[in-house]
């Protein structure tokens, strides 16, 4: 495990760094709705649901559960799974049930378009018809991919990368055949961080374990999330 200086700084590369290439939607792979796993991280962090139990959540007033999200869904929504399943959602706290129930094997991929939603601060109905559409709304949000922060205290305490790993920095790709790549190729970036996420998958390892495959989005957030 390097010293914290040494993964300081190589996270710090990765917003200044290396060879670059366009990002493409092609390279998610199982066509993994980000922006979807965006919301039903929002929605996790807003409701505190990595902690608190599902039987508790139940009962709860679903409208002031969801008062603090930039938008809520207007159900039903159609929610496809991993598994090629897709699940009719019809309210707010049915959805929190099924984000408190999501595993490795099987988790929400992607919703179906068209879809609306109501904007929390004007009552305003939105008819999102395609990816790009979800895109805009998550990024009007101010809902952004993995917060660089966790990231790298994840990094900092938790776990190393298996290189080559690729990351995406306002829709760039930045890719390291290994730690030198990052520190060597550093070059000046003078953009606001306005989107950060990786390229899937990749592997990372801990000391238990030296392959750790992360496959997708829900993977790598929920590998953050154990490490606090």
């Amino acid at each position: 495990m390097k010293n914290f200086f040494n993964k300081a700084l190589i996270f710090l590369i990765f917003l200044q760094s290396c060879s670059y290439e366009k990002y493409e939607e092609a390279s998610l792979v199982n066509e993994e709705s980000i922006s979807l796993r965006i919301t039903i991280q929002a929605i996790k962090k807003i409701n505190n649901l990595e902690t608190i139990k599902a039987t508790i959540f139940k009962n709860m007033n679903e409208t002031s559960s969801s008062l603090d999200l930039c938008f809520n869904f207007v159900y039903p929504i159609d929610i496809v799974y991993k598994d090629n399943s897709t699940v009719n959602v019809t309210s707010f706290s049915q959805l929190v049930q099924l984000i408190l129930s999501e595993t490795y094997s099987n988790h929400m991929l992607s919703i179906q378009y068209p879809f609306s939603v109501i904007m929390t601060n004007n009552n305003q109905q939105k008819l999102i018809t395609n990816d790009n559409q979800f895109d805009s709304l998550i990024e009007d949000c101010g809902y952004f991919t993995l917060a660089f922060s966790e990231i790298q205290d994840a990094y900092i305490n938790c776990f190393d990368f298996n290189y080559p790993i690729s990351v995406i920095i306002n829709g760039i790709q930045y890719n390291f055949n290994n730690e030198d790549d990052a520190i060597n190729l550093a070059d000046t970036f003078n953009q606001e961080v306005k989107s950060f996420n990786f390229v899937y998958p990749f592997s990372i390892k801990k000391q238990n374990n030296p392959n750790i495959n992360i496959p997708d989005y829900y993977t790598m957030t929920t590998v953050i999330a154990g490490c606090n």
